[in-house]
Formats: structure tokens, C-alpha cells, sequence
């Protein structure tokens, strides 16, 4: 721990007690001896800091009846801290809309300058840990920006949508959360078309425009049971169980994963079952494509059916032979 994270653990140890802490319990809750704690309790009374020595108790505390709560000047964070906000930064520069990481650069410029004079160089995040975005959209950041400020302001949305299959709807709609998932977003919102919950890829908006119109609130229990009870983004109330037998090359993998929360999975030999609630299929196929030819549906067998029309339908146009099915 350096002197900058025992200076903030200080502050922190006397913000959230009442009364007097001995030199002693001091030097224990920082690891170091009782002089370097009393040269740090000098640089917190050089920051104006409200420091009292407690004779009854025989210990340090701060005078809480001071007028105005003490605060460190600037932004004191601990090492371990400023390492972690500077990789989120970092990462938000790899995949990050521009106009967010412009918005953030103040707070960057900060975190670096406390890191450099911790001796911790900030681009050695870049240099050792790499993001590789692979199928992110890209996201025009006028899309972004007016989503995420009428989600803050708690304002409707008039959009433009396209879906999967080039359908286009215009849409009114309440944003309820952003979500970064598989390297691209969401919004999770209150369809007034619809009149139920739905999620949509923020790179299929095409156009959009702030209503003034209040938005709809949903409270957060029903918004939870709505987008945790299926499988993948496109969640909602299970209308369907899928179960996928995988075969023993890709078994123990998948034993280790988990694909969704109220999962059931359980050892058939060296074979693993694994039982899935959804609501929507899309995202379900695409990941049991990925994993083919070593998984077979074997409920519902309308899955199936899709799942053998996609896979037939690819080999047809890899033979150059269409395949009728």
C-alpha cells in the first residue's frame, strides 16, 4: 500500500467512525508502524482535514460536528482503484461509442495523472490487454446519444425500426435500460405499438426523434421477470423447453457454461443434456449452429425442424445444389 492509498484509507476509517481510533488499530488497519501513520495523519491536517486527538478515547477521529462533510481535494482513489476505472476506460476507447468517450476524456486525463504519479503507466493497459470486437454493429453516435438522454430524462422515443427479416415498424416507444451485449447494444424499452416490453438493437434504429411525452415507468420486479425468465435478448415469458444433448467432444465444455440462469443440465454417460426455457428462438439457433454437428435437439421438434432447414439450406449453397426441404 502506498502513501496515497493509506491517506485515503484514513479518510475513509475516520468518515465512517464517530469516535477516537487508536494509533495502534490504525497501524494495524493500514500495515505499517504507528510513525508512518502519524506522518499521514500530518498530510490529512495539511488538507484542512477536521482531526482531533480524542485524550478519553486515545485516538484519532474527525470532528463530525463541522458545518460542512471533509473531503479529500481532487479524486483520491486507492491504486487497485484507479487501475480498474483507468481498464474501463481503455475498453470503452476499443468499443465504446466515440461521443462517450469524449464525454469521458476529463475523467481519463485525471485518472492518468494519479496513476503516473502512483509510477503506474496508463498505456500499459492498451499494450497488454487487447479487445477484439467481432460482430459488433456499427452505431452511428447521433443513435446512441439521443437514446441514452431520453432514457436519463425519462422521455419517449419516435423510431424507425428494422427487424432481423428487414420488416420495417415506426415504433413510440419508453426506454427502460441500455444493455451491452455480444458486443453491441440495446434497449430495453415499453413498446406502445405493442403494448408489452421488448428489446431493440440500436443499430437497426434508422431514424429517431425525443418525444416530450413522459416516459412509461415499469417497475423494476416486473421488468426482471420479463427479460431474466428466457433464453438470450430476446427474453419474455418461456413459451418453450429446449433440450440439447451434446456429444462427448464438446460435453465438459459445455457442462462448465451456463446459457441461462434457470438451466438444467445433468450426465447421460459421457453425453451432456442440457434443458433451456425460451421465449424467442433467434439467438437460441444461432448458438446451437455454432456447436453443430456436435449437439442434437431432441425437444421440440419444431426447433429441430428450423435448425435442419438453416443447416440444409447452408449446404445447398456450399454444393451449389439448393436443397428443397
Amino acid at each position: 500500500m502506498d502513501k496515497f492509498d493509506r491517506i485515503q484509507q484514513l479518510h475513509r476509517l475516520f468518515s465512517n467512525r464517530r469516535y477516537g481510533i487508536p494509533l495502534a488499530a490504525l497501524a494495524e488497519q493500514l500495515e505499517c508502524s504507528k510513525r508512518t501513520v502519524l506522518r499521514n495523519i500530518k498530510t490529512l491536517q495539511q488538507y484542512d482535514a477536521p482531526l482531533d486527538y480524542d485524550a478519553s478515547q486515545k485516538g484519532w477521529r474527525y470532528d463530525h460536528k463541522t458545518t460542512n462533510r471533509f473531503e479529500l481535494p481532487g479524486l483520491w482513489l486507492t491504486a487497485d482503484e484507479l487501475q480498474s476505472l483507468s481498464l474501463l476506460l481503455n475498453l470503452l476507447d476499443e468499443f465504446g461509442p466515440g461521443q462517450l468517450k469524449k464525454e469521458l476524456s476529463p475523467i481519463e486525463s485525471a485518472i492518468n495523472k494519479l496513476l503516473t504519479a502512483r509510477g503506474i503507466q496508463p498505456n500499459a493497459f492498451r499494450q497488454l490487454i487487447k479487445i477484439l470486437p467481432i460482430n459488433n454493429r456499427q452505431l452511428p453516435n447521433r443513435v446512441f446519444q439521443h437514446v441514452s438522454e431520453a432514457l436519463l430524462n425519462q422521455k419517449q422515443l419516435d423510431i424507425h425500426y428494422e427487424s432481423y427479416n428487414h420488416t420495417k415498424t415506426k415504433r413510440r416507444v419508453s426506454p427502460q435500460r441500455l444493455i451491452y451485449y455480444r458486443e453491441n447494444w440495446y434497449l430495453d424499452a415499453w413498446c406502445h405499438l405493442r403494448k408489452n416490453l421488448r428489446t431493440f438493437s440500436l443499430a437497426r434504429i434508422n431514424e429517431l426523434k425525443i418525444n416530450n411525452k413522459k416516459s412509461k415507468k415499469i417497475d423494476e420486479a416486473t421488468k426482471q421477470a420479463h427479460f431474466s425468465q428466457a433464453y438470450g435478448i430476446f427474453s419474455g415469458t418461456p413459451k418453450h423447453t429446449a433440450k440439447l444433448r451434446f456429444l462427448p467432444s464438446v460435453a465438459k465444455e459445455i457442462a462448465l457454461q451456463q446459457w441461462h440462469p434457470k438451466q438444467l443440465g445433468e450426465w447421460d454417460g459421457d453425453e451432456y443434456l442440457l434443458s433451456i426455457p425460451y421465449a424467442d428462438d433467434r439467438e437460441l439457433i444461432q448458438d446451437i449452429l455454432r456447436h453443430s454437428p456436435n449437439v442434437y435437439i431432441e425437444a421440440p421438434a419444431a426447433l429441430r425442424k428450423k435448425v435442419q432447414t438453416k443447416l440444409q439450406g447452408a449446404l445447398g449453397l456450399l454444393t451449389g445444389k439448393r436443397i428443397l426441404v
